[in-house]
């Protein structure tokens, strides 16, 4: 379904894409979930950035956070300026 562009009412068509984040207890080195959730959002991003897949690893798992948020992610905001 991927692969077939959407038309929409007034006739144009619009490409789909998707972006999926994956995390392993193996290649992360954690089982803890919350460190398994923000590696694999992190890992989301890369892929968006690089247009390729990509699977989390332990640099993923040091990546900035505010407030147990991905650092920039809507809703995190460092004291008087939007992030």
């Amino acid at each position: 379904m991927l692969h077939t562009p959407v038309v929409l009412d007034d006739g144009r068509t619009v490409d789909v894409a998707a972006s999926v984040g994956a995390a392993t207890p193996h290649s992360v080195g954690s089982r803890d979930l919350t460190v398994l959730q923000r590696a694999a959002d992190a890992a989301l991003y890369d892929g968006k950035h690089s247009g390729r897949a990509v699977i989390a690893n332990s640099a993923n798992v040091a990546v900035p956070s505010i407030n147990g948020r991905r650092a920039g992610r809507p809703g995190t905001a460092l004291w008087g300026r939007a992030a």
